[in-house]
């Protein structure tokens, strides 16, 4: 308390020169107009950078709300998109009442873990089965497939890439119906480079074609963006072509993704084991 009082004293002077430019600016500003003036309009200036500074911040640390919001009406956009022309008609007394049945839900995920360096790279999402996720779903974006869900806790869930070596989708080169298999290329170290399979040697198609999905899975809705055909060669004897395909998807940089459920799924593979079971 004593070297206090002591700081105090020996700090007289400058706190008492402070409280006189205090007062002598007040005085100065009070009677008279032009640096009143002066002075209204620089605290004006300096209000409204703080406001626009402090607005720009709040704005800034709110852009992962925002981006949410936009990614989940995306998704009921998409859900919409995914179910046109899926309609079931019921023969009613008065006549017919046809109503769309969807076939596809779609949930907003976002990935909290990200490998894109290894051969078997995965995806963890910051949804699980409290959020209505299951296994076997897809995972898409606006730009392409993401991956396929494989394990579900309750909060979260763990995805296979589609930069996963065993990865394989049904895809088609669009308008032309030929059909083969996508997969990644993961020789090359490029996360957006991937293979066509299983295209005949009798198709006609060129490069910068656009391939999709082909709709022949049970995961994944038909005209879902793949990529594009990069370059094709024909190899002496083979009968299939070999088939670069450029991804539109930067697997490096994403951060919301649609888990896509197909409502009719489990009733198509019951079917389809049933037909495999009267074959044997």
């Amino acid at each position: 308390m004593f070297n206090l009082i002591q700081l105090f004293l020996r700090l007289s002077g400058f706190f008492v020169f402070i409280l006189l430019e205090i007062v002598c600016f007040t005085l100065v500003v009070k009677y008279n107009q032009t640096q009143k003036d002066i002075y209204v309009n620089t605290v004006n200036q300096g209000t409204g950078f703080f406001h626009k500074t402090a607005t720009g911040l709040n704005y800034y640390f709110s852009l992962d709300d925002e981006n949410y919001r936009l990614a989940r009406a995306n998704a009921q956009l998409m859900e919409q998109i995914y179910n046109i022309g899926i309609d079931t008609t019921a023969v009613m007394d008065t006549g017919f009442n046809t109503f769309q049945e969807p076939k596809y839900t779609f949930k907003t995920a976002k990935i909290i873990r990200n490998s894109v360096n290894n051969h078997h790279n995965y995806i963890i999402l910051d949804k699980g089965t409290k959020d209505g996720v299951k296994p076997h779903t897809g995972i898409i974006t606006n730009d392409g497939v993401v991956g396929i869900i494989r394990k579900v806790s309750k909060r979260y869930s763990v995805a296979m890439s589609v930069l996963h070596r065993q990865m394989r989708i049904s895809a088609r080169i669009r308008s032309k119906n030929f059909f083969g298999l996508l997969k990644w290329i993961d020789e090359e170290n490029n996360t957006r480079l991937f293979s066509l399979e299983d295209i005949s040697k009798d198709a006609h198609f060129t490069i910068g074609d656009t391939v999709e999905t082909s709709g022949y899975s049970a995961i994944f809705p038909e005209g879902v963006m793949l990529g594009t055909i990069e370059n094709f060669e024909l190899k002496s004897g083979n009968n299939f072509y070999d088939i670069k395909v450029k991804s539109n998807l930067d697997m490096t940089n994403i951060q919301y993704v649609y888990v896509l459920e197909n409502l009719f799924k489990i009733e198509m593979e019951e079917l389809e084991n049933t037909v495999k079971q009267d074959d044997e």
